[in-house]
Parts: structure tokens; sequence; C-alpha cells
């Protein structure tokens, strides 16, 4: 399938004082405006996966639009420099000349990713489940098994049915993390998948916030037991 895209590039103008939270509540609330409004347009929409996703990726501030939210910020770009107001303004440094199409869906090739920022992988049962496996071969294979439940749910989400099975293979490592007020186990590493994704685009909980952005990167063989879906 053919996923409509579109990214911004921001700067705050005081980054010390700039809430991520705010961004995204200007952007969800905007969005919300354009949907009402254009309902009725062959815009592309989907319902299930966030159409504006905000990432702070080492220093740079992402805006990434996809279907309906690749259309608001195309709008957005070409109608102002900047966004927000106070202590929050930020300027639009770069942003896609245009709306551009890519593709989403099961590849006769097997690409690899990277996770850019933390993969939020488990919920609370998961996470027990995990804690209670014992040597790293058990970890290995549970985590590579909620990675393409992560992966068919990112598809389901998008309303794309898969022909074949999703494949993974993944090099994933873990560490816990102090977030908001408790400790969460996040994931990080690479993985090789039959299933195309565009760049930047985020799987597992916390997407609209960032969380489990990956990339593609060269190809790298990932040793560990390939593990299909099916």
């Amino acid at each position: 399938m053919i996923l409509k895209i579109f990214t911004l590039t921001l700067e705050p103008a005081d980054p010390l004082q700039f809430s991520m939270e705010e961004l995204r509540a200007y952007f969800t609330v905007k969005l919300d405006e354009y949907t009402v409004f254009n309902k009725s347009n062959d815009t592309g929409f989907i319902h299930r996966y966030p159409a504006v996703q905000c990432k702070q990726i080492k220093n740079t501030l992402m805006v990434m639009g996809i279907s309906q939210g690749a259309t608001l910020l195309e709008e957005i770009s070409h109608a102002r420099n900047e966004i927000l107001s106070g202590k929050n303004i930020c300027t639009i440094l770069e942003h896609d000349t245009a709306i551009r199409n890519e593709e989403f869906g099961i590849s006769g090739t097997t690409r690899t990713y990277e996770f850019l920022t933390p993969w939020l992988a488990l919920n609370q049962q998961n996470a027990k489940k995990f804690y209670d496996l014992k040597g790293k071969p058990e970890r290995d294979a549970f985590i590579r098994k909620i990675l393409i439940r992560n992966l068919a749910t990112l598809a389901k989400s998008l309303d794309y049915k898969t022909p074949v099975p999703i494949t993974c293979k993944a090099k994933i490592r873990f560490r816990i993390d102090w977030m908001g007020r408790e400790n969460v186990m996040v994931f990080s590493g690479k993985f090789q998948t039959n299933l195309r994704i565009p760049d930047y685009f985020g799987m597992g909980q916390s997407v609209s916030q960032g969380f489990g952005t990956m990339k593609s990167i060269p190809e790298i063989p990932v040793t560990d037991e390939e593990v299909n879906a099916g």
C-alpha cells in the first residue's frame, strides 16, 4: 500500500522552556479541526495509527504527518514559518517540498531497521513474563515474538492485510529507564523483517509520544534465529 507522508523539522525559540506535550496537544487540536472539515475529501484517512507524530531524535525535533496528517502539515508549513506562541514558539526549519508517497507492506526482500528512540515493547503482564524467564535465549525468543506481534499490529492499524506471514530476525537489548514517576523497561537494537516500513514510523506503545521510532539502515546480518508470525 502507498501512504502519503510529510515531515517538518522544528527549532524551539527557547529549548529549556519548550514543552513537547503542548506541541502534541497543538497538532491534536489542528488535526481534529482538519478532520471535521475535510472528511468529504479524498485525503486518505487512517483511524487507529497516529496521523501526526512528534519526535525528539537526539537534537532534532521532527513532526511527521501520515495520510490526513500529511495534508495538514503541508498546509501549515505553506501558511506560516512559526507555530505555537510564547515560550513554546517554534520555527519551521525545514519541510518536505511536497507530500511524498511511500510504500508500506510485505516485500520480497528483507530490510534492516534500527530503533532511534526507546521501544516500549511490554505491557505490565508481558513485563512480568519477561522477568520470570530464565536466561538470555528464552528472553530473546520472547522479545522476537513480541516484535512480530507489534509489526502485525502496526500493519493492522494501517488497515493493511499481510498476504504472507511477517518474518523477523532481531538483536534487541533492554534497559530500565526512569519515566514519569516509575521505572520502565525499554528496548533498543536492530531487526530484519520482510515488512517494508517508511523511515521514522513508530511501533509499540506510546507511538504518538515518539517511542519506538525506526529507520532503515544498510543491510547488516542479524544472526538470531528467525521467527515467523504464523
